[in-house]
C-alpha cells in the first residue's frame, strides 16, 4: 500500500474510533433559564436571541462548522416575567439561573436598598452589560400634558409591581415632588396599559425599553400618541445619586407622528446566580461574543445589535461571576 493510502486509511480509522468514543460518551442536556420581561417589551425578544445563540443542545453541529458555540448540551429557556425585580428575586431564590435587569435595580438588590430594603441579594453576579434602555412616558396626543408635573391627579400606569419600570417611575415622580398618592397609580403590563390609553381610561403610562419599542411603534401607527420629554437638568439631578443613568434622545420619526424628545436611559445587564457553574457562564459568554454569532445579533432586535464585547463590562452593578472574570481576562478586558 502506498504511503498516501496508508495515511488516508489511518486517518479514517482514527476518525471512526473518535466517533465511537463520542457516541459512547453522550453529552448531557442541561437547562439554563433566562428571566426576561413582559412580552411587549425589549427584554423578551432580546433574551430569546441570547438563548438561541448560547444554546448548544446534544447532537448539534460543532461551532467550527456553522453550529452553535455554547456550552455543550446547554439548552437556554426564556421565561416571561414582570421584569427586573422579579428576575433578581427569582435568581436569588433559585427560580432562575439568570435574568436581565436594569443596572439601577441590580445595584439596589445587591445592596438591599429601595424595594429590596432589608433583603440584600448578595449572591447576584454579573455576566455582561448589554444595551441601553430608554424611559418612555406615553400619552395621547393633544391632551395638553407637557411635563411630569402635569400628571398630578391623573391616572398613570407606573409599570408592573415587580418591574424596573415601577422603580424608575417612582424616582421620576419624586424628581418633580410627586409621590404615588399624588396620582391615580396603576400597575399594568405594557400591553394592558397601551390598551387602556387607547380607550382613554388612563392618561399616561411609563415603560423602559430599548428603542424602538415594537409595542409603541405599532401603537403609534394605529392611534395618535405622544411622548413626554425628561429635561436634561432633571436627568442631571438624578445622576448625582444614580451615576448609571444617562441623558438620551428619542429622534423624530422613531415613532410615527412623534417629534424629537429628550429622556433618560439606564443599561440592561445580564445577571446570574453565584452558584451557577463557572464553565457554563464562561461558555455562554464565549458563544454570545463569538464572531460566528455576530450576524444573529446584528440582524435581530435593534437592542441586540448593541450588545458588544467592548462595552460588556461598562457600569456593571454587581461583581462579576468567576466564569465571566475568566472570559474577560482571556479577552484582555481584565488586566492582572
Amino acid at each position: 500500500m502506498s504511503s498516501r493510502r496508508r495515511f488516508i486509511a489511518s486517518s479514517l480509522a482514527a476518525t471512526l474510533v473518535a466517533g465511537g468514543m463520542a457516541r459512547a460518551q453522550p453529552v448531557t442536556e442541561r437547562h439554563f433559564r433566562i428571566g426576561a420581561g413582559p412580552i411587549g417589551g425589549t427584554y423578551f425578544p432580546v433574551a430569546g436571541m441570547i438563548a438561541t445563540v448560547i444554546s448548544n443542545p446534544p447532537g448539534g453541529r460543532p461551532c467550527e462548522v456553522g453550529g452553535n458555540c455554547g456550552y455543550p448540551g446547554l439548552v437556554a429557556d426564556v421565561l416571561a416575567t414582570q421584569g427586573s425585580v422579579e428576575n433578581l428575586r427569582k435568581i436569588a431564590d433559585g427560580g432562575l439561573e439568570s435574568g436581565l435587569a436594569q443596572a439601577d435595580v441590580a445595584a439596589a438588590a445587591f445592596k438591599g436598598e429601595d424595594v429590596f430594603a432589608g433583603q440584600a441579594l448578595g449572591g447576584l453576579r454579573a455576566m455582561a452589560n448589554l444595551f441601553p434602555e430608554t424611559v418612555h412616558i406615553v400619552i395621547r396626543r393633544n391632551t395638553g400634558l407637557e411635563s411630569i408635573a402635569d400628571l398630578r391627579g391623573r391616572a398613570v400606569s407606573l409599570g408592573e409591581r415587580e418591574s424596573g419600570a415601577l422603580s424608575m417611575s417612582q424616582r421620576l415622580l419624586a424628581a418633580y415632588g410627586l409621590g404615588r398618592r399624588d396620582i391615580d397609580a396603576l400597575y399594568l403590563s405594557p400591553q394592558a396599559a397601551s390598551a387602556r390609553l387607547r380607550e382613554g381610561t388612563i392618561d399616561a403610562f411609563i415603560m423602559i425599553a430599548g428603542q424602538p419599542v415594537p409595542l409603541l411603534a405599532a401603537m403609534a401607527r394605529q392611534s395618535p400618541i405622544d411622548l413626554m420629554s425628561v429635561p436634561a437638568d432633571v436627568v442631571e439631578r438624578m445622576r448625582q445619586s444614580e451615576p448609571w443613568l444617562a441623558p438620551t434622545a428619542i429622534a423624530a420619526g422613531v415613532y410615527d407622528g412623534v417629534g424629537d424628545r429628550t429622556s433618560v436611559s439606564v443599561n440592561a445587564q445580564w445577571l446570574v446566580a453565584e452558584q451557577v457553574e463557572s464553565d457554563i457562564v464562561y461558555g455562554s459568554l464565549r458563544a454570545l461574543f463569538h464572531p460566528a454569532m455576530r450576524a444573529r445579533l446584528d440582524h435581530g432586535h435593534p437592542s441586540a445589535a448593541a450588545i458588544r464585547l467592548e462595552t460588556a463590562m461598562e457600569g456593571l452593578a454587581v461583581p462579576l461571576h468567576d466564569g465571566a472574570t475568566r472570559f474577560y481576562r482571556e479577552r484582555g478586558l481584565i488586566k492582572d
